[in-house]
């Protein structure tokens, strides 16, 4: 068996050390709560209290660096994210399924101690590979980035004058550290896989993203050989089995191209409505969709209904942004690992 290796704990640095509390207040106040559970401090309060909190902990020596990088990494690929599905190679797997043989690998590639470790990695420059893991089935290659970024923030924006009378205009913009993670996961015995982007702040950077991460995995694990799967067809199937009764998710938004490429789309008044409900709209919708293409589909998945064997983990509705002509899902707010697994289930099977 092979064992998770534990690396000496890398030196951050104070700008490193402040982004990790940064990161770790942006989750949802359920999250930051669970883990100040975890490390046994107060979960109540404000956020600023629970930043306050925090950041004596780890000053203070109460609470390591680690831990937190640790369940930032256990949750961050479960929150704000874009997906890619494939279908797995046709060639033969099991070699893939031997753990000491998936190691002999990496070794050749000089890759061998990223098997199973967590690496001294947290903000570098580049998008780096952090972790090759091989346990209950799949294998995961996750990598990490230090992405930078600034966005207008009119607010704060200011006016002076010179002393010659001159008006001065300052535009003020917000400076953000973001932490860019990438994993994909490939499920040995279902030979399906998968591609996960935590969110980003311009949506064109997803396929290059994606582009740059098969090129560090190129050299030892052919991405060739995995087919990207077409999620459009799930747009038209969530349409229509909405449209029979038999919901899996509420439509707010379909956008449907034809053959020849004109687009109609429909949206409904608010998230808590449907797009359904009126004829015309329906019957227009209904014509294109038999013939056109899924291009968009903004739905709200339903929990309480379980169309399979899997069973329906939501405890409410999820948002799920299906972008049909680039064949990716988007998960807007965020969510747990077994919400994220079961509506990128279904609509596999739906597309």
């Amino acid at each position: 068996m092979t064992s998770i290796k534990l690396l000496e704990a890398p030196e951050y640095t104070a700008e490193e050390r402040q982004a990790l509390v940064d990161f770790v207040l942006a989750l949802k106040k359920t999250h930051i709560q669970d883990f100040l559970q975890r490390v046994e401090l107060p979960k109540s309060g404000t956020k600023p209290d629970l930043r306050e909190r925090l950041r004596e902990a780890l000053d203070e020596g109460r609470l390591a660096y680690e831990r937190v990088v640790d369940f930032l990494d256990s949750v961050v690929p479960w929150g704000k994210q874009h997906v890619f599905l494939y279908t797995g190679p046709r060639d033969d797997v099991r070699s893939w399924k031997d753990a000491d043989r998936v190691l002999e690998r990496l070794k050749q590639h000089r890759l061998g101690k990223l098997f199973n470790a967590r690496l001294p990695l947290i903000l570098p420059d580049k998008l780096t590979l952090s972790s090759i893991t091989h346990a209950d089935g799949r294998l995961r290659v996750t990598a990490v980035q230090r992405r930078e970024y600034t966005e207008r923030t009119p607010e704060h924006d200011e006016q002076k004058e010179t002393e010659q009378g001159e008006r001065i205009v300052l535009k003020a913009y917000m400076h953000y550290l973001s932490r860019t993670l990438v994993a994909f996961e490939w499920d040995l015995d279902a030979n399906t896989a998968m591609l996960q982007i935590t969110q980003l702040h311009r949506d064109a950077l997803y396929e290059e993203v994606a582009g740059e991460f098969f090129g560090l995995v190129g050299n030892w694990l052919d991405i060739k050989l995995f087919g990207a799967v077409d999620v459009r067809r799930a747009i038209r199937r969530l349409h229509e089995l909405e449209g029979n009764g038999r919901a899996e998710a509420r439509s707010h938004g379909i956008h449907y191209r034809t053959l020849q490429g004109r687009r109609l789309s429909a949206h409904s008044p608010s998230p808590r409505d449907s797009v359904l409900g009126e004829t015309v709209i329906d019957q227009a919708m209904d014509n294109v969709g038999r013939t056109g293409v899924g291009h968009l589909g903004n739905f709200y998945w339903l929990g309480g209904i379980t169309p399979g064997p899997v069973p329906n983990p939501l405890n409410g509705d999820v948002h799920v942004i299906i972008v049909g002509d680039k064949s990716r899902i988007n998960f807007p707010t965020p969510n747990t690992e077994d919400v994220v697994r079961y509506v990128l289930h279904r609509v596999r099977a739906l597309s």
